[in-house]
């Protein structure tokens, strides 16, 4: 049973292999990246000390790389190439770990290849690195980071990749950044070269709910001010509104919790907001903007 499980988990590395590379960024200390799209590398945002003079090997080439987008918040870097070989990582949820669960960390590439396993003991609960930027819920493993991994796959036992390891994230202690994130992040750097994070226009404070609503939830976030010509003035949110959901999920008398949801919303896109209005439930659409830079 022992050789069986070897084997499978040598069979996993070296399907991976083609979707890895090294990247050389910070003077002789290599990190690792991930083939995301064709000629697109996803790498840790710490590891580019300059945006130019990048270089990516991947079996058997090596090849100039140049910054698409960063983003240090979540210690993300999406790096374009010409000419590089190897196919795209295949992908799982984040959303389906769980603890216990068997995990491989990977680093380097064909040739150079390093692999540790652990398992799942947990999320970190909310983390903000030390660069900075937002607070996020990072998956904890007990699968040790070597030098160079930063950058690299966490992988589930399928081969895919359900989270973006980085040293950045915690001295000590193996943390990755969830799949789930990663993609978003990666996509709004593809597109736009930068984080659009979602902007609502209003500040809240947490509030109490009455019973006698029915709500099934006992607070929700009372809007205390409504920025002039911001999407929630735009759709009609008003001082004194209390909001209690988003897209029909209850939103916790939380001021975090908003802006969590904030968070993983995309810019322009519309929302539909529950509020209490004068002891009536409403729902109102907001089209969210964007956060000015």
């Amino acid at each position: 049973m022992l050789s069986d499980l070897s084997g499978e988990i040598a069979q996993v590395v070296a399907r991976l292999a083609p979707s890895l590379v090294r990247v050389d960024a910070r003077g002789g200390r290599p990190a690792t990246g991930i083939i995301w799209a064709d000629n697109l590398v996803l790498t840790a945002d710490h590891v580019i000390e300059a945006d130019d003079n990048i270089l990516v090997t991947g079996a058997p080439t090596t090849v100039k790389a140049s910054v698409v987008g960063r983003d240090r918040g979540t210690d993300l870097a999406l790096l374009r190439t010409v000419g590089l070989r190897g196919a795209p990582a295949p992908r799982g949820r984040s959303a389906a770990v769980r603890t216990g669960h068997l995990v491989l960390a990977l680093g380097g590439t064909i040739g150079e290849q390093r692999v540790t396993m652990g398992i799942v003991s947990g999320a970190s609960g909310e983390f903000r690195s030390w660069r900075g930027g937002q607070r996020l819920l990072l998956i904890q493993t007990t699968a040790q980071l070597l030098p160079g991994f930063s950058g690299g796959p966490l992988v589930d036992t399928e081969g895919r990749v359900i989270g973006i390891n980085s040293w950045n994230f915690g001295r000590g202690v193996s943390l990755a950044l969830p799949v789930d994130i990663a993609d978003r992040v990666a996509e709004s750097l593809r597109t736009h070269g930068r984080i659009r994070t979602a902007y609502l226009g209003v500040g809240v404070q947490p509030v109490r709910l009455s019973d006698t609503l029915g709500l099934g939830q006992e607070s929700g976030l009372l809007v205390v001010t409504v920025d002039p010509g911001g999407p929630a003035h735009k759709a009609g949110i008003l001082q004194g509104d209390t909001l209690v959901t988003v897209d029909d999920d209850p939103l916790s008398g939380r001021v975090d919790a908003l802006f969590a949801i904030l968070r993983s919303l995309d810019a322009d896109s519309n929302h539909t907001f529950g509020l209490v209005r004068a002891g009536e439930v409403k729902e109102v659409t907001v089209t969210l903007g964007e956060v000015p830079g």
